[in-house]
């Protein structure tokens, strides 16, 4: 071999494993900051004035992993089931009083805890694939039993879990449900709707999830369980707090990486409602953005309401239920 083709392909190795110990340094290295912590990350408001009587036991199925999903039933009519999905760290707990309102308004209602929170799944924070929470929804509903077409089904969720609703809606369980109605919900980092850091609820380790995103495009699924957001509470993991995401747990939440296709997908009944007064999203830019990128998606947004209000003050949860009314 030519002195000069030896040292051209010393050169382009070096800069191969140049290249491969910064990648690996940003995933090893890059984590979620600690954030200033928000009081209502660490409380909802009320809370202390709830009747703990009223709140049912944690109920389980198992998923097809044998992993438990837990939930609590609030009965109502049999034909009209509401699955309720909570918000960023919280558990089924959280959605408390818009359950009650929901079930007032006559809906048999499953407050759910997606896997990584709220004793569901079996590490706090995390799945074991990115996918696993679309896989679950279909074990729920099957597990419970409301797969029967007499059954009107609507999925229901708050903030991430809003988003969440959102991917349902769009992707390939979209059937799974009959109608959809997304309270305050992430739509994805870039979107206009998203306040800078969530405003100051969260910490995203960007860098490390910029290249766990390009091996999972590569189709290499390698380090995923690794964190990469941190929510502002002081809060431990327990059964009702989930302080740290994973990278599977946070993509399974979220829309499509092509978010904007997504949502122009969604051809079930669909409502995005969020408080005029969100702390997190700006509640202005939900209308515009669907508006242009899906008419068929209905957006209201109710006055005087904060982020957190939307699931804890009495008149915001009624409001919530009836528009859940007139998904029909």
């Amino acid at each position: 071999m030519r002195p000069w083709i030896r040292r051209t392909l010393f050169g382009l190795v070096s800069l191969v494993l140049a290249a491969a110990a910064t990648f690996a340094g940003v995933i090893a290295f890059s984590t979620p900051t600690e954030v200033p912590r928000l009081a209502a990350g660490d409380t909802l408001m009320g809370v202390e004035s709830w009747n703990r009587a009223e709140i049912p036991e944690v109920r389980r199925v198992v998923a097809r992993d044998g992993a438990p999903l837990t939930y609590r039933l609030y009965p109502g009519r049999a034909d009209r089931a509401v699955v309720l999905v909570h918000g960023s760290s919280g558990s089924s707990m959280s959605m408390h009083k818009l359950a009650q309102a929901l079930q007032q308004a006559g809906a048999t209602v499953y407050s759910i805890s997606l896997r990584g929170h709220g004793g569901s799944g079996t590490i706090n924070g995390d799945v074991s694939y990115h996918r696993q929470l679309d896989d679950d929804l279909v074990d729920f509903v099957q597990a419970i039993g409301l797969a029967d077409p007499k059954i009107r089904r609507s999925l229901i969720g708050f903030s991430s879990g809003g988003g969440f609703v959102l991917r349902t809606a769009s992707g390939l369980n979209r059937a799974q449900f009959d109608d959809y109605l997304a309270i305050s919900p992430f739509i994805a980092q870039d979107s206009p709707t998203t306040r800078p850091a969530s405003g100051g609820w969260v910490s995203v380790a960007v860098p490390r999830v910029a290249a766990l995103s390009i091996l999972d495009g590569f189709g290499l699924p390698w380090f995923q369980g690794l964190p990469v957001l941190r929510f502002a509470t002081t809060a431990k993991p327990s059964e009702n707090r989930t302080p740290v995401y994973s990278f599977r747990l946070a993509a399974g939440l979220q829309l499509a990486r092509d978010w904007r296709a997504a949502l122009g997908r969604i051809d079930r009944p669909t409502t995005v409602v969020v408080g005029s007064k969100d702390e997190l999203f700006y509640a202005e830019r939900y209308a515009p953005l669907l508006g242009e990128l899906n008419p068929k998606i209905s957006v209201v947004v109710e006055p005087g309401f904060g982020h957190l209000e939307m699931i804890t003050d009495g008149k915001a949860c009624a409001a919530v239920a009836q528009l859940w009314q007139k998904l029909r």
